[in-house]
């Protein structure tokens, strides 16, 4: 059976996004900062599966889908 430490180091899942600066960071359990970093005037992001649903200072909502290596993102795509 695998510790939850080794699940973490073998996990490519993404994790998580964060909204900092305006702009959306994918990160990784497993990695200590963002593998990507992308969209500009973000304020809110959230990750369901395969895209990121970024809400935009302006009030548009934006979408951005995550590569099949969960490493890096492609878009934005309009709502």
């Amino acid at each position: 059976m695998k510790t939850f430490q080794q699940y973490l180091k073998e996990s490519s899942a993404p994790a998580y996004v964060t909204v900092r600066g305006g702009k959306v960071e994918l990160r990784l359990m497993n990695v200590g900062g963002p593998v990507a970093v992308f969209g500009n005037g973000a304020v809110h992001a959230v990750l369901t599966g395969e895209w990121v649903q970024v809400n935009l200072r302006s009030g548009k909502t934006v979408f951005y889908r995550l590569s099949s290596s969960g490493r890096s993102v492609s878009g934005p795509y309009l709502k």
